[in-house]
């Protein structure tokens, strides 16, 4: 007598309930020292002159000089933040690593230093051929006391992009940056983005072939009238972690 009977086989390298299925990746913030972190600074701030490109890690200053400040008002993140206006208007700048054509998106925090000067402060933030004022009215926020989010796009045009804020201030009294970040939002024509890398799109799956995690599909092919593959890509949130289910029918006598 022949019974057909199923076995499941699943490699589970992680497992995560989280109250409903999603692709939580966070994407990766490619700048390096964001929120202009390191020792060194204070007690209440440094007035760091160009050129200087040690004193705060990874950002170089330019132009006449930038406060750094660590104490003298409330930084939006960690403790450290930066007066784009030191004793005049200051630049910082950092080289980060892009693929050319790929879209990142920018994201900082400003705020401004009310001890005098315009009310409303200006930087200019730019990155390859996206260039841009933004604004920050002072109007009832001493200090540090709020921080407003500012964000651009801009596509990159080589493996390193340049990206610099500029005092747009002339006086010692300028606009305040903090907490940086640079992410990658679209990869260049033909390349998908997965898990933060341009990968080839013509890298499809296959049957009984790995799947990266957030890769969202089910892929069924029959190999013959005994043996079924079924290879789907299982959400969730732990980067790690590839998930196959083999379907095979046998025969037992």
């Amino acid at each position: 007598m022949k019974i057909n009977s199923k076995y499941l086989l699943a490699g589970i390298l992680s497992l995560v309930l989280i109250g409903g299925f999603g692709n939580a990746f966070a994407a990766t913030n490619i700048v390096n020292n964001g929120s202009f972190e390191n020792a060194g600074c204070g007690p209440l701030f440094d007035t760091v002159f160009t050129p200087d490109s040690t004193t705060i890690t990874g950002w170089t200053v330019g132009l006449a000089s930038i406060d750094w400040i660590c104490g003298y008002w409330t930084a939006q993140d960690g403790s450290n933040s930066i007066d784009m206006s030191g004793n005049a208007a200051g630049s910082v700048s950092q080289d980060i690593t892009t693929i050319a054509g790929a879209v990142y998106d920018v994201q900082f925090y400003m705020s401004g230093n009310t001890d005098s000067g315009n009310i409303i402060k200006q930087l200019t933030a730019t990155a390859a051929a996206s260039s841009g004022p933004f604004t920050y009215d002072t109007t009832g926020h001493p200090s540090g006391t709020n921080w407003e989010l500012k964000s651009f796009p801009f596509t990159a045009t080589g493996a390193t992009t340049t990206l610099t804020f500029t005092s747009d201030e002339p006086n010692a009294y300028g606009a305040a940056l903090d907490n940086v970040s640079v992410v990658l939002s679209r990869c260049p024509a033909g390349f998908d983005l997965v898990d933060d890398a341009c990968v080839p799109s013509n890298q499809n799956p296959v049957a009984g072939e790995l799947v990266p995690l957030n890769t969202t599909a089910l892929f069924i092919s029959s190999l013959s009238s005994s043996a079924i593959w079924m290879v789907p890509a299982i959400l969730g949130i732990a980067g790690v972690g590839i998930y196959f289910i083999q379907t095979r029918t046998h025969k037992d006598n």
